[in-house]
């Protein structure tokens, strides 16, 4: 189906939206993952049935009522990311070190001199961190299937075939019409080809930064010291940038004259949204706790805002005068006034949460083991318009495609010997994608392990998580008879995770 687009109003914004608000931007800001606090991360996050810590006020709010005392709590970490890359049978490696605040908190509680009814109600609020994006990756490889130069040209949904340059996004085909990557015919404009080779060095080097993260405001009771309730409403925020920096490289046919081209291309995504979340911790016997938690969407409006610039370069001794010079291009109207980013008001709904868990209480006050269960449907994901743009149905009917309904797995245990604690945890996140993905595998397992000392008044706790994801990822859309491998992923995050409390 050909487009029919008006110089005009691509001059304005370009309709065509393959560069961002899809199906990865929504799994994104949805994925969560455990390591509020040194206590809960080292126990591999299994705290649905347990409570007592801040980590509950976000997880399983009802464990708020568990809290016996007023506390603050404050937890830094610092990380350590590798990002181990296959293209071609070409590897590489590359390290990113951080440093972050997983949460500060405060948590005042009301205990009533009284062992029957409703003993004691507690209030919570801080901040807890979800995600953290930074990473550094560098893919590379030599490409003999395809080019980026043949997507600008022949892809089928955003290929510059078929349209006259006027009408090519100014983000993406255009950008290589504008440095030679591509060109068209002298006697059909609406005709294209590459002139990058086959065989040329496809490099990508990616820098990821910012996090997901959540202002808490909590409410729980407690009954009889038997059961308990809390609630949470949360602010959600989002802070994202992508920078990526594309090239491609001749260097073993010199009978093309093309030798580089760079395509750079900034993200910048951020927004607030808010959800709810409640639940219940239950102790039918003095040995066994039963825990339960439900997390309502979180409503995101967001905001990206992007930008992309291009370059070639050819040999000196092309004989066609016009490429014998190097060639920069930023988006521009069809009157070549340079358009500056491009911004886009949006919004997501992540998925409905649901989360299980059992705990055991050793004999003697002697530790505690957790198993929890959760489940998440991430094809219930939606994107919607918020400034009248274009709609979003083909990416809300791709990610009822490529995702599916997953489970994720987590257990801990914790032994106390006197005033110290010892523990230990594993956690298994399924993957989110369907059967028959390239990512259909791509679950995370995390290990994890720490030690804590306790007296009436203060507290420390220290904890390590090492999680561990594989994931592929092309370089950009196939083009149909020109299909390449994907650069395969694997990933491996070591985070220190320190928490300090003072009780009152």
């Amino acid at each position: 189906m050909r487009r029919t687009i008006s110089i005009i109003l691509i001059s304005i914004i370009s309709l065509s939206y393959a560069i961002a608000q899809n199906e990865a931007d929504a799994l994104r800001y949805s994925q969560r993952f455990f390591g509020s606090t040194a206590r809960s991360a080292g126990m591999g996050g299994a705290f649905a049935s347990l409570g007592g810590d801040f980590s509950s006020l976000g997880y399983n709010p009802a464990g708020i009522g568990v809290f016996r005392t007023t506390e603050l709590t404050f937890t830094p970490s610092f990380s350590m990311d590798e990002a181990r890359t296959t293209f071609y049978g070409d590897r590489r490696t590359e390290n990113e070190h951080n440093f972050g605040l997983n949460n500060i908190g405060f948590v005042a509680s009301f205990n009533r001199d009284k062992e029957n009814g409703w003993v004691g109600t507690n209030f919570g609020l801080g901040y807890h961190r979800h995600n953290d994006f930074n990473r550094r990756q560098v893919i590379e490889g030599r490409n003999w299937d395809s080019s980026m130069a043949d997507y600008f040209a022949y892809h089928p949904a955003t290929g510059a075939e078929g349209f006259h340059p006027d009408e090519l996004d100014p983000f993406w085909e255009r950008l290589a019409y504008d440095t030679y990557v591509i060109d068209n015919e002298e006697d059909n404009p609406f005709s294209y080809f590459p002139l990058v080779p086959l065989g040329s060095v496809q490099r990508e080097i990616i820098n990821t930064s910012g996090h997901t993260g959540e202002w808490l405001f909590s409410f729980g009771a407690n009954y009889e010291h038997k059961f308990y309730l809390g609630a949470t409403f949360a602010i959600e925020s989002v802070d994202y940038t992508r920078a990526s920096n594309y090239t491609e490289t001749n260097d073993h046919d010199p009978e093309y004259y093309f030798e580089q081209f760079r395509f750079r291309r900034n993200l910048h995504t951020s927004g607030t949204g808010y959800t709810f979340k409640a639940g219940f911790i239950y102790n039918p016997i003095q040995m066994i706790r039963l825990g339960g938690s439900f997390h309502l969407p979180t409503f995101y409006n967001l905001t990206d805002e992007w930008d992309h610039s291009m370059e070639s370069w050819f040999a000196s001794d092309f004989p066609v005068d016009e490429y014998k010079r190097p060639f920069s291009a930023v988006p521009t109207t069809v009157n070549g006034n340079p358009i500056g980013p491009r911004v886009r008001d949006y919004s997501l709904n992540t998925p409905f949460r649901f989360i299980g868990g059992i705990g055991l209480m050793l004999p003697g006050q002697m530790g505690v083991i957790s198993v929890d269960y959760e489940y998440v449907d991430y094809t219930t994901m939606r994107l919607r318009e918020t400034d009248g743009g274009a709609d979003f149905i083909d990416q809300n009917e791709t990610i009822q495609t490529v995702y599916r309904q997953t489970e994720n797995l987590k257990g801990g245990v914790e032994l106390r010997l006197g005033q110290f604690m010892l523990r230990g945890g594993y956690a298994l996140y399924g993957s989110p994608f369907a059967s028959g993905q390239i990512n259909e595998d791509a679950g995370l397992t995390a290990w994890s392990g720490g030690f804590g000392f306790r007296e009436r008044n203060f507290y420390v706790d220290l904890g390590f998580v090492r999680t561990m994801h594989d994931r592929n990822y092309f370089l950009y859309d196939q083009v149909p008879g020109m299909e390449m491998e994907p650069a395969l992923g694997r990933f491996t995050n070591d985070r220190f995770i320190v928490t300090a409390g003072i009780r009152f």
